[in-house]
């Protein structure tokens, strides 16, 4: 029986594919294996950077996160909440420029920073080095009157007249007044552990 022809083209051909050369074949293989390979690669290098981030944020001190912001939102124990742009951080202490003063926010002094970012900054200067005791002294020399807020005491204002290893001696008298003899009440000592934050008027 002869095969059944239309147009002169055989039907039974056109019924059948075009085989796959083998060449072909390793290609399509060769390209599934390298589309799994590139897939694992980025799934490994996610998951790396996903523990490096994991590693380098269990590291992270919260004065170095404040180091790497511009302005900051801080709860200051017994204190409130201060806002402000962040002029210094220090070894235990955050300099903050606020509307209502200077405020120089001791590390324990911090109950809590409201929203604040991810980025950490190491100390890079020997300025960036300097503690509690540093701001206090600065301070002292220009003689400006300062609220010290205490933890779990009331605040006492006045001037710092001297500044020790881990103490100050402030000489205390009415806010809205310059240090006159006549015009301090008594010399109260405090040591720096006490203190959550000096304000700067």
């Amino acid at each position: 029986m002869h095969a059944a022809r239309t147009g002169g083209v055989n039907a039974y051909a056109l019924a059948v594919d075009e085989p796959i050369s083998g060449s072909a074949r390793f290609d399509d293989l060769l390209a599934g294996i390298a589309a799994e390979v590139a897939a694992a690669d980025a799934a490994a290098l996610d998951a790396d950077i996903a523990e490096m981030e994991r590693a380098a944020r269990a590291e992270a001190r919260l004065l170095d996160r404040l180091r790497g912001q511009s302005r900051a939102s801080i709860e200051i124990v017994g204190s409130g909440q201060v806002v402000g742009d962040i002029a210094a951080v220090g070894r235990d202490v955050i300099v903050l420029a606020a509307d209502e003063g200077d405020w120089a926010v001791a590390a324990w002094g911090i109950a809590a920073v409201i929203e604040l970012g991810g980025g950490a900054r190491e100390p890079m200067s020997a300025s960036e080095r300097l503690g509690m005791a540093s701001v206090a002294r600065a301070w002292a020399r220009q003689r400006s009157v300062v609220r010290v807020a205490r933890i779990g005491a009331v605040p006492l204002d006045g001037t710092i007249d001297a500044v020790g290893a881990d103490h100050l001696d402030l000489a205390e008298h009415d806010p809205g007044e310059p240090r006159r003899p006549e015009a301090v009440r008594r010399r109260v000592t405090v040591p720096l552990g006490a203190i959550a934050a000096i304000r700067r008027r």
